[in-house]
């Protein structure tokens, strides 16, 4: 399968090149030039098989030639051998037709593993077959980055540099960045929040500094953020109707990634009814579907912290495919988003995407309130993130008929102070860690001083 940029031009990549990558040559994002799409019979007939079976049946297409099916078997098997449950993504019911779908079970407990287990494989295997190294570069306001480094913590052909907001983390995420190899992990506080840290990445992937060092994003620009989760639907979708019965999906918007990767499951024939984009009170999102207006600005700390920002990345890919894959349109939309911080579609697009998407916001009284009632009516304990999606799920549902299903992307353990002061947690809370002095902080816009930097290590190691 050949992959372009949703920026345009002539260039094309193979599987290889698109996960060995940060951003397309152009700044662009990397998309595949065409979709697998699977018959109902084909579809319904996966119900039966293990959760790897299902992932290869998913992915393969995606991959091409660009790799034997033995070893991509085997890598795809391997990448959920830390995962802590036996169905991998097992789902609970918590009322009439409404479920979560656990996705917390990896190694770090956030649905970040999924796609960081994934992409460590394919990156260790690509690059034995290059010859070279690589810098393994993101953002994080916590797990994603948790999730990377645990993944490549063994990579013997990468190191890692990572950026976060200098005051955007809880001190057991810090500490646990801190506890790093300093040898193989750079940190990078930034003087700003976790869209301005994303903007530092994006700028930097587009001028790398390093001669002979490839950049690797671990961010969701990165087709692997996307790949690794269409295969969610498919899984939840196969267990509530055996892939012929209709399905909606809640999706609290702490990444874009799964919420493109809904979008791009049903175009592969899986029947999706509804996706619902759930916000809390940083509602970006919602504003960009609900009222054409999609723009950056100050968030506020909320109790799901993971949802605290307005810089989706992969909204990008979603204006390619509303603009029927019209990279000049992509590229000038984007620019000028890139330019002013604010964005508007055409109306066309946006009644298009209307009908694909609903969205809803929640404001922090009410993701109290849900953890609260849903633990008192039903003895489950979800974390504010999944508190955030339930409730958007149950008010905005087109059909009580169909299963609604909310992606439980945190495990409720990693909230256990909050819910504890809720009075639904029962076992005990972690006490507070102590963390050490950070790095020097990198202004928000300093993109010489991360440059540098990156130089000056990558100097010492040669």
């Amino acid at each position: 399968m050949d992959y372009v940029s949703t920026r345009g031009g002539d260039m094309r990549a193979d599987f290889r090149s698109v996960v060995l990558s940060g951003l397309a040559e152009n700044g662009g994002l990397y998309v595949p030039t065409s979709l697998p799409v699977f018959t109902e019979q084909q579809i319904t007939s996966w119900s039966w098989l293990p959760f790897d079976e299902l992932v290869w049946r998913v992915i393969s297409p995606f991959v091409g030639s660009s790799m034997d099916e033995s070893t991509l078997r085997a890598l795809l098997s391997d990448s959920y051998q830390q995962f802590k449950h036996r169905a991998i993504t097992p789902l609970e019911q918590i009322g009439h037709n409404e479920w979560i779908l656990q996705l917390f079970h990896g190694p770090t407990h956030s649905s970040k593993d999924f796609a960081a287990q994934l992409q460590s494989r394919l990156v260790e295997h690509f690059l034995g077959e290059v010859g070279k190294e690589a810098l393994v570069v993101g953002a994080t306001n916590g797990d994603t980055g948790l999730a990377a480094l645990e993944a490549f913590a063994n990579g013997q052909a990468v190191r890692m540099a990572i950026l976060y907001p200098r005051d955007g983390l809880a001190p057991e995420q810090l500490s646990a960045l801190q506890a790093a190899d300093s040898q193989r992990v750079q940190l990078f506080p930034v003087d700003g929040n976790f869209d301005d840290c994303q903007t530092l990445v994006s700028r930097l992937l587009r001028e790398w500094p390093l001669d002979g060092v490839i950049p690797i994003c671990f961010n969701s620009t990165n087709w692997i953020g996307v790949l690794a989760q269409i295969v969610f639907y498919f899984h939840a979708a196969l267990q509530l109707g055996g892939g012929s019965r209709p399905v909606g999906f809640s999706i609290p918007a702490a990444s874009s990634a799964e919420i493109y990767a809904g979008y791009i499951a049903q175009k592969m024939g899986l029947p999706i009814n509804q996706v619902i984009i759930s916000t809390n009170s940083n509602d970006a999102l919602h504003q960009f579907f609900h009222c054409n207006r999609y723009s950056t600005r100050m968030t506020n700390r909320t109790v799901s912290p993971a949802m605290d920002f307005s810089l989706f990345s992969n909204l990008e890919r979603f204006i390619w495919e509303i603009y029927e894959h019209d990279g000049c349109s992509t590229k000038a939309l984007m620019e000028h988003f890139e330019s002013c911080g604010e964005m508007s579609i055409g109306n066309q697009q946006w009644l298009h995407a209307r009908v694909l998407f609903d969205s809803y916001a929640v404001d922090e009284s009410q993701v109290r309130d849900e953890v609260v009632e849903l633990f008192r009516e039903t003895g489950s304990v979800i974390d504010p993130h999944t508190a955030v999606g339930v409730l958007a799920g149950r008010l905005h549902r087109r059909s009580l008929g169909a299963p609604m299903v909310t992606f439980g992307q945190i495990a409720p353990a990693k909230s256990a102070a909050l819910l504890a002061e809720l009075g639904v947690w029962q076992a005990s809370v972690p006490s507070t860690v102590e963390v050490r002095a950070q790095p020097p902080y990198l202004a928000k816009d300093d993109l010489e001083g991360l440059c540098q930097a990156l130089r000056v290590a990558q100097q010492r190691l040669s």
